[in-house]
């Protein structure tokens, strides 16, 4: 019990400071800081420095920014909109036709950006406009991208799968396939939430497509349709590690925009690089910080500790992956993604390891669970951005938020509780 009342004082000073405004890079920081001074002299003071270095020192944490850079190189280089427009030709006959058409371009999108933030400015900045231009209420506009971009780290590739590869030390590659049957379902279960809104609520929606315009939208779309087989299938078949996926995606999508295209200047590629840099930096500085939690969990066998405390309470696998779902979900509506997996996932390891949890099937858990925080109050990061882009108010984008949150709860349950969706995928191609 010492252990779990030092990881609480880790914790709440953590908390403390990121509630009262310092960026988490620095609340992390200054947290361990408090931690090893209050320890007494039984961690060492140059534990911060070195673990800060090999929080860091991984290889496939290159495949952060070159994720991020190739889904902006995407939204610039005419990519997105392409895709927006093939996706309307498939969907805008069904009634609500622009609400469909969002969730299945954030399909698509997923399967190269790995960024639900990227996936909402992506998609929101063209399609939002369109929305309202047609009938469309701005806060419903905003909650059904929001909703969509959910699927962006769960269909491979995953920004956030690398993070939880890199702290629980499992196969990037099986966590990318892990997510792609559960992406999948959650397309399905917004799609059909989608269609019993727009019928209750009489949205509009288009004409069907002839086929020569869908041909048209088809062949304009393919170089965009074609990206993420060729991300996942450089990796799969074990031509590409996840960071030299990254740098195909990236160079597919610069050649595609310029010289396809044309729609992107070499001006534009130095500055979508720079700021794809800081943004990918951010969450890089906040994995660097959270290489002295890891060690201080681990130092302090937090994960352990809590094991053997839960074991005592229940035996029941189904009874634990309840308990870590709410956890997952409260912690996800405090918290970004990020700082989420960085600081949890440590001490989730072994507590799914002494109940049999396969930490791949975790790994999907985790992520979806973050991914439902960031649609609710007091988080919700893409909600924030999706009411900004429609210039709705966000208590009522979060209301029209719901019925979707409600549909991707559903499909946490079924992921949950039947495994073999996420772990067949990777037991069929990797074994």
């Amino acid at each position: 019990m010492h252990q779990i009342g030092m990881f609480g004082l880790l914790m709440g000073a953590f908390l403390v400071f990121a509630a009262i405004g310092v960026p988490v890079f620095f609340a992390m920081g200054l947290a361990a800081l408090v931690f090893v001074l209050l320890s007494g002299g039984a961690v060492p003071l140059s534990v911060l420095a070195s673990s800060l270095v090999q929080g860091m020192d991984s290889f496939a944490f290159l495949a952060i920014p070159f994720f991020f850079l190739a889904g902006e190189l995407m939204n610039t280089g005419g990519i997105t909109r392409r895709l927006l427009v093939f996706a309307e030709t498939l969907v805008g006959h069904i009634r609500g036709g622009l609400s469909h058409v969002a969730i299945v371009a954030s399909l698509v999108f997923s399967g190269v950006s790995g960024s639900a933030v990227a996936d909402a400015s992506a998609i929101g900045s063209s399609l939002i406009p369109s929305m309202k231009q047609r009938g469309y209420p701005a806060a419903y506009a905003a909650a059904v991208v929001a909703a969509a971009s959910t699927m962006g780290p769960i269909i491979p590739p995953s920004i956030a799968f690398v993070v939880y590869a890199l702290v629980s030390e499992v196969s990037i590659g099986k966590l990318f396939l892990a997510g792609a049957v559960p992406g999948l379902l959650m397309a399905v279960y917004l799609l059909a939430t989608a269609s019993l809104v727009a019928r209750r609520r009489q949205f509009p929606f288009s004409e069907r497509a002839t086929l020569p315009q869908f041909g048209a939208a088809l062949k304009a779309a393919l170089p965009a349709l074609l990206m993420p087989v060729i991300i996942l299938g450089g990796i799969v078949g074990g031509v590409t590690t996840p960071t030299e996926a990254g740098v195909v995606a990236v160079l597919y999508a610069v050649a595609v925009g310029r010289y396809l295209y044309r729609e992107i200047t070499w001006r534009q590629v130095a500055s979508i690089t720079r700021e794809a840099m800081v943004s990918s930096g951010l969450i890089l500085l906040t994995i660097a910080a959270a290489g002295i939690f890891s060690w201080l969990v681990a130092n302090l066998a937090i994960g352990e500790t809590l094991a053997t405390t839960l074991k005592a309470w229940t035996d029941e696998r189904w009874a634990m992956l309840a308990l870590i779902n709410v956890a997952l979900l409260l912690w996800g509506l405090a918290l970004e993604p990020a700082v989420a997996l960085v600081t949890l996932v440590p001490v989730l390891v072994p507590i799914a390891n002494a109940y049999g949890i396969d930490l791949v099937h975790l790994g999907v858990i985790v992520v979806l669970n973050l991914m439902i925080g960031q649609l609710t109050p007091p988080s919700g990061v893409i909600t924030f951005l999706t009411a900004q882009l429609a210039g709705a108010p966000l208590n009522t984008v979060f209301r029209e938020a719901l019925p979707f949150t409600l549909a991707l709860i559903v499909v946490l349950l079924l992921v949950t509780y039947v495994p073999l969706l996420s772990l067949w995928l990777p037991g069929v191609l990797i074994g």
